[in-house]
C-alpha cells in the first residue's frame, strides 16, 4: 500500500516531503489558535508596506510594536500648519510639509524602538494567536 501511495505521489508531481492533510479535529484546533503556520516561521500577519522602522521580514520578528500612524501624523507641527493655514496638500508646500511630518514620525518611532527594545514598529500588525502587540503611539507622540 505504501508503495502504491509513493507511486501516486511521484506521478502526481507532489514532493514526497509534502505535509499530510490534517484530520478534522486537528484542522479545527489549528484554526482556533490563529491558523496554521504559513511556512515562513512567523506568528504575525503583516504587510511589508506597513513597516515604519526596524526589521521588515516577518520571520525575523521577535518583539514588534505598533502605532496609530494617522494619529501621529496629525500630531506633527507640519500637518497642523497645513490644516491651520489651509495649505493644499498637493501643492509643493503641502508635499514638502507632509514629507517633513513623515520624517519626524519615522525618527520618533526609531527612537522609541531602540529605547524600548523593540525589533520593529508597524502601522498595522497582528499576531496569529490573537495576543496583543504592544502599542507605542503615546510614547512616540511625546517625542513629536
Amino acid at each position: 500500500m505504501k508503495l502504491l501511495s509513493l507511486l501516486i505521489v511521484i506521478l502526481a508531481g507532489i514532493p514526497a516531503s509534502a505535509e499530510p492533510l490534517l484530520h478534522d479535529a486537528e484542522s479545527e484546533a489549528a484554526l482556533a489558535v490563529g491558523g496554521r503556520d504559513d511556512g515562513r516561521g512567523t506568528p504575525y500577519h503583516v504587510s511589508k508596506a506597513d513597516n515604519i522602522c526596524g526589521l521588515d521580514e516577518p520571520r525575523q520578528l521577535t518583539n514588534p510594536a505598533s502605532v496609530n500612524y494617522s494619529a501621529l501624523l496629525s500630531a506633527t507641527p507640519e500637518i497642523k500648519k497645513i490644516a491651520k493655514d489651509k495649505i493644499d496638500p498637493t501643492s509643493s508646500e503641502g508635499i514638502t510639509l507632509t514629507a517633513k511630518a513623515r520624517s519626524r514620525v519615522l525618527s520618533a518611532c526609531e527612537s522609541v524602538r531602540q529605547s524600548g527594545g523593540y525589533c520593529s514598529v508597524w502601522k498595522t500588525i497582528r499576531r496569529k494567536d490573537k495576543r496583543a502587540v504592544p502599542d507605542v503611539t503615546d510614547a512616540v507622540k511625546r517625542l513629536l
